[in-house]
């Protein structure tokens, strides 16, 4: 039980969220740490910098682990009272500092093995993404090298415990005998360090909430809970359901401070259920406790972030290993909670078959039109099917998780780097146009293609569009890989290999490809622009004739200044991307498959293959900040399209041209993901009917071999007042690319270029 009928009197256990929730987020942005529970960060950092200078021939997977322990054993420690998790270490981020340098607004400093690299073996790789982030050409990490995108294998977690993987390590370190060899032994004793720190800063934990419980006696209940769970997990199998929650909720902590950051929680509703039906059924907990509790969990989530931030993925729905469908009571116990908390993070991800439950279809359809926008809808049928073409068995494939927001990885079996370069798809085609060189900066950044004025058909502008094209993509794919053989000596990640299958049977770290699959993500932003591009000089200038090649690149030279008439000719009169109009859908299809098609010939640094995606994020709006004017229209500076959809205001087709457009591209090629953004005026999906037609808009999206599609639904007119009046607005929700997150926290201009977004659906 994890409390009796008289604590919960005395303590109001139960029902408590809306009166700690404050209080929670409070001690978690601003952490009290008392001096006598350990040392301070400084003091870490300079034990830390003492034991490597101390050891300065060992592995750095080695150092990494020592560290790992370092950290765990000496720092100081809290437990709040009001809660149902704990966690905290002021740790000080050591153990970045070490191998990532700066994150975010943290400049953790030279010097640390992620900087080493990029100035020596790295160096002409790291140049060339200096270069090609500062033109506008691609965006991701300076080094090409993906830290950022992960999961550990949740199930084997939960069922294993910490003890079950030292087991498991006794026993391939028995087979391999004396055949050893001396990376295999440092990989091996580096999981069997941070592994024992982690047990025994769980009892560091449990054994702090134990003498609080005793001080606090007001907080025992909760206090004694905690004592009790982290005195069980992470050694052991959980128990409970709030000893699995808390599992996972350490785990999360301990892989994000060793220098990952963890991108998905794992599939909800299958990996918790066994515990929920175990609990409800021997009367330990009640439904109404339940969801008490995964509030407490995913508000913890919300603290991290503050709403603001790219978030955590849960996943619901979809299927286990064998085909099955997985929905069950969690489920939709798990959608209250989250409609109750009513915040954008955590994130939901929902998977669909063409079995899935029609509850599952209306609950969440009509969480979006209320305003609860933290969803990316999933077609398994064709996720599945492209992990399946890339080499996953059914059994693995069946089992992904959306790695960040939609890029799945087999859970559990795959270290998918899912976004080591985002490439301006339309960039090319601006450098085909003026020879190779940028005509913002003067700087060539790919090869001579020849003067586009002399381009005699539309077959040489699109050679010379793929020869740009194909240059980024090789460039990137040879840095990439010379990143990741040096991902070793950057960041070894034991902590997290060991729940990573097959890292353990074969004796390797992530890094080092131990991991059964081994990806690596080329993601294509702006299919619109470059499409509708293309198009235009294909209609325009060869086609139709109205304009010769010449004026064109003159006029998106000079950003269509003197030349309105052109610009708007451009943009209005010639068909575009998104309204189910074949010629330029053929275009735009064509560029996907090709993209794709060469991202898929690559071999990673790692041994695994490279997966391509076509989505944007962020990336549209600064890519479109280092883009001149383009054929379609578009001025330069304004930001390309978002998602794989039409450009912002031109799917003048409504939604079921653009679902047709969208749908003509085969997303089987897409295995990194893929979504379609969606802006729905609140009248369209208001009552009964509005529902069955939203529920009806995805069926005929995932009937049509779609992947992925999120939504708003919104109309301008509430944005405008949000902004006249934000404090009658603090919970209004708006998703921004693979995330939510409060409108009043944007800037005026994010604000303003939100509302130019949605306003053709208002």
């Amino acid at each position: 039980m994890i409390a009796s009928t008289g604590s919960v009197a005395r303590e109001r256990t139960w029902d408590s969220f809306d009166d700690n929730r404050d209080a929670i987020f409070r001690r978690f942005k601003d952490g009290s740490y008392s001096p006598d529970t350990g040392a301070s960060p400084d003091e870490l950092q300079r034990m830390a910098d003492a034991y490597l200078l101390e050891n300065p021939d060992q592995s750095r997977i080695l150092q990494k682990a020592n560290i790992f322990r370092m950290v765990l054993t000496h720092g100081r420690i809290d437990v709040d009272p009001e809660d149902w998790f704990a966690e905290k270490i002021d740790h000080g981020n050591v153990l970045r500092k070490l191998t990532h340098g700066a994150r975010g607004d943290q400049d953790f400093g030279p010097g640390l093995w992620l900087e080493e690299a990029a100035a020596g073996n790295l160096k002409s790789g790291t140049d060339w993404f200096d270069q090609a982030q500062e033109h506008g050409v691609t965006t991701g990490p300076r080094s090409g090298l993906d830290l950022g995108h992960i999961s550990p294998g949740w199930d084997k977690l939960l069922a294993r415990g910490l003890s079950g993987l030292l087991d498991d390590i006794a026993q391939a370190r028995a087979s391999l005998g004396d055949a050893i060899s001396k990376d295999q032994d440092a990989f091996y004793s580096a999981l069997e360090i941070v592994y024992g720190a982690a047990i025994d800063f769980a009892s560091r934990l449990s054994n702090f909430a134990s003498a609080a419980a005793e001080s606090q006696p007001e907080h025992s209940t909760k206090l004694g809970a905690i004592t009790r769970a982290l005195s069980n997990v992470p050694a052991h199998r959980p128990r409970t359901l709030h000893e699995a929650l808390q599992f996972m909720w350490l785990m999360h902590q301990l892989i994000e401070m060793e220098g990952e950051n963890v991108r998905s929680m794992g599939q909800f509703d299958r990996t918790l259920y066994p515990f929920y039906r175990a609990d409800v059924g021997a009367g330990r907990i009640t439904d109404d406790h339940a969801r008490e509790l995964i509030k407490f969990f995913w508000h913890k989530w919300y603290c991290g972030t503050e709403g603001a931030a790219n978030g955590k993925n849960f996943v619901f729905g979809g299927q286990a290993a064998d085909g099955s469908e997985i929905t069950n009571e969690l489920t939709y116990l798990a959608l209250d909670a989250y409609e109750e908390l009513n915040t954008p993070d955590p994130k939901l991800s929902v998977r669909y078959l063409p079995g899935s439950p029609e509850r599952l279809y209306d609950r969440v359809a009509d969480l979006i039109r209320k305003g609860h926008n933290s969803f990316v809808l999933m077609n398994d049928e064709t996720a599945v099917e492209a992990l399946v073409k890339r080499g996953k068995t059914p059994e693995d494939a069946r089992i992904y998780l959306p790695i960040g927001c939609y890029e799945p990885a087999v859970e559990g079996k795959e270290v998918a780097c899912t976004m080591n370069v985002t490439v301006n798809l339309a960039k090319p085609l601006e450098l085909a146009l003026n020879d190779g060189v940028d005509p913002r900066t003067g700087v060539r950044l790919g090869p001579a293609t020849g003067d586009a004025s002399g381009f005699e058909s539309y077959d040489d502008l699109h050679a010379a569009y793929i020869t740009q094209l194909d240059h980024v993509l090789n460039n990137s794919r040879q840095h990439i890989a010379e990143a990741e053989r040096e991902w070793p000596r950057i960041n070894p990640a034991p902590f997290i290999s060991g729940a990573i299958d097959d890292c353990i049977a074969t004796g390797a770290d992530i890094s080092a490809g131990g991991a059964r699959y081994n990806s690596v993500g080329f993601v294509g932003a702006g299919l619109a622009n470059a499409a509708d591009s293309l198009f235009a000089l294909k209609a325009a200038a060869f086609d139709g004739a109205r304009f010769t090649m010449a004026e064109i690149v003159d006029a998106t030279r000079t950003d269509f200044y003197g030349r309105e008439d052109m610009r708007l000719y451009l943009r209005n009169r010639v068909p575009k991307w998104g309204n189910n109009e074949p010629g330029v859908d053929a275009v735009a299809k064509g560029v996907a498959d090709h993209f794709c098609a060469t991202v898929h010939s690559f071999t990673n640094g790692r041994g695994g293959g490279c997966q391509a995606a076509l989505f944007t994020l962020v990336a549209a709006a600064s890519f479109g900040a280092l883009s001149g004017a383009t054929p379609d229209g578009r001025k330069s500076g304004e930001s390309l399209a978002p998602g794989v959809g039409a450009s912002y205001g031109l799917d003048i087709g409504g939604v079921t041209g653009l679902i047709n457009s969208v749908s003509t591209l085969d997303f089987t090629e897409t295995p990194n993901g893929s979504v379609l953004d969606v802006s729905l005026h609140p009248t369209a999906v208001a009552g009964e009917d509005g529902l069955n037609a939203f529920v009806g808009l995805i069926k005929t999206f995932f009937s049509q071999g779609g992947y992925a599609i999120q939504f708003n639904v919104l109309d301008a007119e509430t944005l405008r007042d949000a902004q006249r009046n934000p404090e009658q607005y603090a919970s209004l929700q708006v998703r921004i690319t693979g995330w939510s997150v409060y409108f009043t926290t944007l800037t005026r201009k994010e604000q303003d270029q939100y509302i130019a977004r949605i306003v053709h659906a208002g």
